[in-house]
């Protein structure tokens, strides 16, 4: 079997991550049966939102190349320790592509992000 390269398995993790966190928070999403630059689908109600997804182990805020197309940024905060992914460590934060381009370091610099039902709510009207 052929090896999954680290920044594969990151952002794998990562995506894996912020579908289950918008799942806990009634939010419906799958990645496109064709890549097209965005990682998720994500339905709450009638509501659909593409979703790109970030992930760091420091907890940076990358932003999606600016001629990419999406409704929300899920920026997943995936820690390692010794080498390995701390899952159940992981914290996914929500920001609507109209801030992104003003976001600068980490996402604790945004405790407002971090996933819940009233940002849910807030994003998926």
């Amino acid at each position: 079997m052929n090896p999954l390269f680290d920044t594969t398995l990151k952002g794998t993790l990562g995506e894996l991550i912020a579908q289950t966190h918008l799942l806990a928070h009634g939010v419906q999403a799958a990645p496109p049966i064709k890549d097209s630059g965005n990682d998720l689908i994500a339905v709450r109600g009638s509501a659909f939102r593409a979703v790109q997804v970030r992930t760091s182990a420091r907890g940076l805020i990358r932003r999606p190349d600016a001629d990419t197309l999406y409704h929300i940024l899920a920026a997943a905060h995936l820690p390692f320790r010794d080498g390995a992914p701390l899952v159940s460590e992981a914290r996914v934060f929500l920001f609507p592509a109209e801030v992104v381009r003003e976001l600068a370091g980490t996402v604790d610099q945004y405790p407002r992000a971090l996933i819940s039902d009233e940002l849910v709510l807030k994003l998926w009207q």
